[in-house]
């Protein structure tokens, strides 16, 4: 299939297997070599580029991991890589832009291997905000990782570029005086504009879309896919192999909007448009917090809520959230649509309800009204940017002090995500106290069965969680329970 866009300053038409990762293409076939391969699973960001998509006739860009983003995801887009950033000028003149320059000044390169992500990272921050400080700046190379300890020369380097360049507006004109970007980003909305994409919906001639949507029930061979990024590390060699629909050329199926109390969201709807969704922080201002522990920014640009739940896996973030929120899946064939509660959605080890037929169009949920309360706890080796050994979400309402509402989630104890029901029935009608709080985690520990893994033994899965319930009830109603009472 032919798949159109523009690298840095050039028009691509790649006649390629989608499936192709936007690292193997631009390094193999464009020989752009400045974008590295590391780790290939998302965690070092040698392999970060900009990827920008026209919206409301302006280009947005994002920095994603191109090791797990397949090409298909990328038609009618821009695709920045480090040498998009260069200055115009002869191979032979040093043609670096004002943010190069800095880490050049402060030796923010040693080895080299990482600078690439680093300085795409940091570029793609001056492109997407205009309220600029070092904290921000910081943040967005989250997702790239300096193997030779030079963070520290990195963070001067960023300091210097936001010192100058902090109140430099945010058009495309400023940043290009201000040398932050090439002259030719001036043309990119016009040449996205006219660039001629595949029809909505469309995906060539073997039906190509996927972050994860993929049912085990159906043998593995048609993929659905939102960003990659859990697909492209656990089976790459499959995804090249496979039938491949790209739920991304579907942009109806990327939308946040709360209808009637009722919050919805499609299935392509990424990590980061959740953050940024003022319906969320309206509706739901603790969630932030707590979506920021997924990932880091790349893989928050990439992920999606469809590709995350239809994954299956035990510890999923976004299931553990969603489940908690007494959410419910809305699936479609392309014609008809049906509904699971998503407590009911899986059927055994990363199997699901769905159908080969169907793939997922959203997932909904009732915004908590009155007296609730909602919270997320997690323990993974690292705090920020690692995927759970074990995660559980609650959410808690309460009518004259009795417990009306409450629901409870837990990753990575059973083979399944998993609704604590028992739980649930117990806490439900009942007030809250100290020996309630105790004797619904008893339940709780005859719910799971977790298996020893690399993230831990069974023995230890189990007393996180017991751990993780009652910080649950420390953090919400400190009032009712102190941590010296659940030893």
């Amino acid at each position: 299939m032919e798949i159109n866009f523009i690298l840095n300053n050039e028009s691509i038409t790649a006649d390629v297997n989608p499936a192709i990762v936007v690292l193997d293409y631009i390094r193999k076939n464009e020989h752009l070599t400045g974008t590295k391969e590391g780790c290939k699973e998302g965690d070092c960001g040698a392999c970060t580029v900009l990827v920008g998509e026209l919206k409301d006739d302006k280009v947005i860009y994002k920095s994603i991991n191109s090791c797990l983003y397949p090409l298909g995801n990328v038609n009618g887009k821009h695709v920045v890589t480090i040498e998009g950033f260069n200055l115009e000028g002869s191979s032979v003149d040093r043609n670096l832009n004002s943010i190069q320059e800095e880490f050049l000044i402060e030796g923010a390169s040693q080895c080299g291997f990482c600078t690439p992500g680093f300085l795409v990272s940091l570029n793609g921050y001056f492109l997407t905000n205009e309220n600029r400080d070092l904290e921000g700046a910081i943040d967005s190379m989250d997702g790239n990782i300096c193997r030779c300890t030079g963070h520290n020369s990195i963070i001067r380097a960023a300091e210097n570029v936001i010192t100058k360049f902090k109140n430099t507006g945010s058009s495309v004109a400023s940043l290009i005086e201000a040398k932050l970007i090439p002259e030719y980003f001036i043309t990119i909305t016009e040449r996205l504009t006219k660039l001629k994409a595949f029809p909505r919906g469309s995906v060539g001639t073997r039906s190509f879309e996927s972050n994860g949507q993929t049912n085990g029930n159906a043998g593995g061979s048609t993929f659905y896919v939102g960003g990659g990024s859990d697909l492209f590390v656990q089976k790459p060699e499959l995804m090249i192999d496979s039938n491949i629909k790209f739920l991304n050329n579907i942009p109806e199926l990327s939308f946040v909007k709360v209808v009637d109390g009722i919050c919805k969201m499609g299935s392509t709807t990424t990590v980061t448009d959740i953050l940024s969704s003022k319906e969320i922080s309206g509706s739901l201002k603790d969630l932030k917090k707590f979506i920021e522990l997924f990932g880091s920014t790349p893989i928050r640009n990439s992920a999606t809520v469809g590709g995350n739940i239809n994954n299956g896996s035990p510890i999923g973030d976004m299931t553990a959230f969603f489940m908690a929120l007494n959410s419910t899946i809305v699936l479609t064939n392309g014609m008809e649509f049906r509904r699971i509660p998503l407590k009911e959605y899986y059927t055994g080890y990363k199997q699901t309800q769905k159908k080969p037929s169907e793939y997922m169009h959203s997932i909904e949920f009732k915004i908590p009204t009155g007296n609730y309360h909602y919270n997320f706890e997690k323990v993974s080796k690292r705090t920020f940017l690692d995927i759970a050994s074990v995660n559980t979400g609650i959410l808690i309402n309460f009518e004259d002090k009795i417990i009306s509402e409450i629901h409870i989630s837990a990753g990575g104890v059973f083979a399944t995500p998993l609704y604590l029901k028992n739980t649930v029935e117990y806490l439900t009608g009942k007030e809250l106290n100290l020996f309630t709080i105790k004797e619904a985690v008893s339940i709780a520990e005859m719910e799971i069965a977790p298996i020893s893994d690399a993230r831990g033994s069974s023995d230890y899965k189990k007393l996180l969680l017991k751990r993780l319930l009652f910080a649950h009830f420390i953090t919400l109603f400190p009032e009712k329970i102190n941590v010296s009472e659940t030893i």
